[in-house]
């Protein structure tokens, strides 16, 4: 049993005026209107009254008063009622056998299942059956209630193979508390079963099974019954309406909810205050807000209720200064705040950086004592973190003696938010339990920081704890995995995404997309785009992006297209990634059509990113007249990209004049960008003009800029082999040296002439050779030669752009040595096969 309780003592202290005999009292006349006034009793106080008037009368012992104090007590349903009536009950019990007062039993077992004191139900009807009494069919209903109210199913399911003994499993009440006992339990398999075999169903029995589907998340289930329920004849109640309307909301459709709706006004069914908030609730979550304002406004007499739904799903859908005026008018209505309300604005306050209102609210939670439920103290401290105020939330959760999970996670995600990421590692790692959130809030805040080694560790760490990730964690991962190249690892993640049967969705699937594109896997992500059901702007554009790394200008232009076809309009970064394809590619005049079309056709002027973009396109080509002139048309100021890109087309057109004014501009944007001086060496260095190059490497000397040395890193048997230019630290590095100098002969002999133009240093022309041999990725190569099978792809991911000696060498290597050489550099891939690169030698 959910409880054992032993009846409580009787103390009553009108006993003796009950059990008083009344020798010398005269019948009343006003005896009768005495019994039928209790009914008007409200509260215990004149319960007794009425009772010590009775008593006076000498008929306070007979059957019919007993049972109407019983009765009423039942009916004024609070635990001082329902004690008052257990005296009373005790008290008649004390002198003779109950068998015959069944409706005694049932009265008294009613009230305690009417209060929530399902075990003084369950208790009583024990009790009953011990002393012989036998249950009869309004019984089971009042004892099913009360296993209901306490969740004691075990004990519901015992008294329902009790009445089923007893010959009560086709009445109708009792089927209908069968119904909601299962369906509060979540077995909606047994209360599915019980529907079944009723031979008549009510509103009641159509509604109860309604209720447990939308409780147990079976919304469509729901709906689909309510609309047989229509069908078979019965009227839908108000309540009916609720749970349905309920179930419309819960997923999100319009389309059905206004069916539902129709259906509701067609049978006539009054709304009541339940429904209306039920409707408002359903358009709010629907995304119709204008008719939930509308529904809200109209309605005359609106509750707490009401106003809370409004004031939650306005925070909800990111409208929170909509959200305190709702509360405004509130107050003005006279209502006092409550909890829920209290969290909806507290949110609000956290929304719109309002801190001084959530100090008020703050104060007025700690009035009121709600401070001590954990959901809105974890709100309070969310608002103070949305408010720049990490002290404040410090101040509030250092003390808290029940510190949840959702607390921990509130501080960790709000350092966070504010960039604090060493305060955010330190709370997750003081956490004492760490659920999924925990973990997926830190391993995408290290992502969002460019810490991908170690949000990689950290997913280690939590496969460790055995915690399975959830598609919020692989997106992170996938992210890393990309940022990083690590194709082996990345292969890794989908597999565990497939293994472990995490919902690939639509930003999973994008994400695995962009992720084998980064790591220089265009087939891989083509096909897991291929295999997407449903594709929206971002996942065409991570595709197109694939492509574009890959150097597959007509293809991105190809997706590009059949993504207008299929009726997804095309954004920003959709624009820039086909911009890029283009650039990549050498095609001039598609990419021109491209940004004309981004006003002409979507009325989406472009932003300076996309205007950086077209320079870099026309640079590339060349066209370095009409690039610097493109920039002098631009509607807004070139910032410090857009001269760049110009500056980097001067260097591989060695135009001096045009670098040294582009150079000029960019240190006006952003002087302390080291790579624009060292650029700007290049092409004095290119030019050959040495005292140029002096002028600006010392600049740099002179403020402290140190130009990064190009590095190259290969993964070998799960091993990163690191190398920087000239240096020879690595171990094997006499058998690379050796591999080298073979690699230099073959190469010579298939024609390769080194380009010395890219030694930027004033030195003989033996020496420039040797420094030249030294670059990063080659020594990367050579170790990818000596060290993997022939026929093994060789990849290389190096953090500087790949000069044209080193783009010339890899591609008589891949011919030579038959091997396929994927280079990532920091601009684009580079795909060496048989002599060609995906690049056509523009980049």
């Amino acid at each position: 049993m959910a409880a054992q309780l032993s009846p409580s003592p009787l103390i009553f202290h009108h006993e003796d005026i009950i059990l008083k005999t009344q020798n010398n009292s005269k019948p009343k006349t006003n005896a009768n209107s005495l019994i039928g006034s209790l009914s008007n009793c409200r509260n215990v106080k004149e319960l007794e009254q009425y009772h010590a008037q009775l008593t006076k009368t000498g008929i306070c012992k007979t059957i019919s008063v007993v049972n109407k104090m019983v009765v009423t007590c039942a009916e004024i349903a609070t635990l001082e009622s329902l004690d008052y009536a257990r005296k009373v009950f005790e008290l008649f019990a004390k002198y003779r056998e109950m068998c015959d007062f069944l409706f005694l039993w049932n009265s008294l077992i009613r009230g305690y299942a009417s209060v929530g004191l399902g075990d003084e139900s369950i208790f009583l009807y024990l009790r009953m059956m011990n002393e012989g009494v036998v249950p009869d069919n309004f019984t089971f209903p009042f004892v099913l209630s009360g296993c209901t109210k306490i969740l004691a199913f075990r004990e519901g399911n015992q008294v329902h193979g009790c009445l089923m003994k007893m010959g009560f499993n086709e009445d109708t009440f009792i089927q209908n508390s069968l119904i909601h006992l299962y369906s509060e339990n979540g077995d909606m398999e047994a209360a599915k079963l019980v529907f079944d075999g009723m031979l008549e169903r009510n509103v009641v029995s159509w509604t109860s099974l309604i209720r447990g589907y939308v409780r147990g998340d079976c919304e469509r289930k729901a709906v689909d019954l309510f609309f047989e329920m229509v069908e078979s004849g019965i009227r839908p109640s108000a309540v009916t309406m609720t749970c349905v309307v309920s179930a419309c909301a819960k997923l999100g459709d319009l389309e059905l909810g206004e069916r539902v709706c129709a259906c509701m006004r067609s049978c006539g069914v009054e709304e009541n205050d339940a429904l209306v908030n039920a409707l408002v609730d359903m358009y709010m979550k629907c995304g119709v807000i204008e008719t939930a304002k509308r529904i809200f406004d109209e309605c005359t007499d609106r509750n707490l209720v009401l106003y809370n739904t409004m004031m939650s799903n306005y925070v909800r859908e990111g409208l929170a200064k909509e959200a305190l005026t709702v509360f405004r008018e509130m107050l003005m209505a006279g209502l006092r705040p409550d909890y829920i309300t209290m969290l909806a604005i507290v949110s609000a306050c956290a929304e719109l950086g309002n801190l001084v209102y959530g100090m008020e609210c703050h104060g007025y939670i700690l009035r009121n004592g709600f401070n001590g439920l954990d959901y809105v103290i974890n709100a309070v401290i969310d608002m103070y973190m949305k408010c720049d105020e990490p002290d404040y939330a410090c101040y509030i959760f250092d003390p808290m003696v029940n510190k949840t999970t959702v607390s921990w996670n509130t501080m960790v995600a709000g350092f966070i938010r504010n960039g604090d990421i060493e305060p955010a590692s330190r709370m997750f790692n003081l956490m004492p339990d760490k659920d999924l959130v925990s973990w997926n809030t830190i391993i995408g805040a290290l992502v969002q920081e460019s810490l991908f080694e170690e949000a990689l560790e950290l997913f280690r760490m939590m496969q460790n704890k055995g915690v399975k990730g959830d598609k919020v964690t692989m997106v992170s991962v996938a992210s890393a995995c990309g940022y990083l190249g690590a194709l082996d690892l990345a292969k890794w993640v989908h597999y565990y995404i497939e293994n472990n049967e995490i919902t690939c969705d639509m930003c999973l699937s994008t994400a695995l997309v962009d992720m084998y594109a980064r790591c220089g896997d265009p087939q891989s992500s083509m096909q897991v785009f291929h295999k997407m059901r449903e594709k929206d702007v971002s996942a065409w554009t991570a595709s197109i992006g694939a492509m574009a790394m890959e150097g597959s200008g007509e293809k991105a232009i190809i997706l590009f297209d059949e993504m207008i076809k299929q009726g997804v309009k095309p954004d920003g970064v959709a624009f820039l990634g086909v911009l890029t394809a283009c650039s990549h590619s050498g095609l001039v005049e598609e990419g021109q059509r491209f940004f004309r079309s981004m006003k002409d056709d979507y009325g989406s002027p472009p932003k300076v990113v996309h205007y950086g973009c077209m320079v870099d396109l026309l640079g590339r080509a060349g066209m370095l007249k009409e690039a610097h002139k493109f920039i002098q048309n631009m509607p807004m100021e070139p910032n410090d990209v857009v001269w760049g890109a110009l500056l980097a087309a001067c260097r591989i057109h060695k135009n001096v004049e045009l670098a040294t004014y582009a150079a000029k501009r960019v240190t006006e944007f952003a002087p302390d960008r080291t790579g624009i001086h060292i650029l700007l060496s290049n092409v004095y260095a290119s030019a050959g003009k040495w005292c140029d190059v002096a002028r600006v490497r010392m600049q740099l000397k002179e403020k402290g800029w140190h130009k990064p040395p190009g590095s190259s890193s290969i993964e070998v048997n799960g091993t990163i082999n690191e190398f920087t230019a000239s240096d020879e630290s690595h171990p094997q590095m006499t058998h690379i040296a050796r591999m080298l100098e073979e690699m230099c002969c073959r190469l010579k002999d298939a024609g390769h002439v080194p380009n010395l133009s890219h030694v930027l240093l004033d030195v003989d022309e033996h020496e420039k050779e040797h420094a030249l041999n030294r670059h990063s990725e080659k020594l990367a190569i050579a170790f990818g030669l000596i060290s993997t099978d022939h026929g093994d792809q060789i990849r290389v991911i190096k953090n500087l752009r790949m000069c044209a000696d080193c783009h010339t060498f890899a591609k008589f290597v891949s011919d030579t040595y038959s091997r396929e050489i994927v280079v990532r550099d920091n601009n684009r891939f580079h795909f060496f096969r048989q002599g060609l690169c995906s690049c056509r030698d523009f980049w």
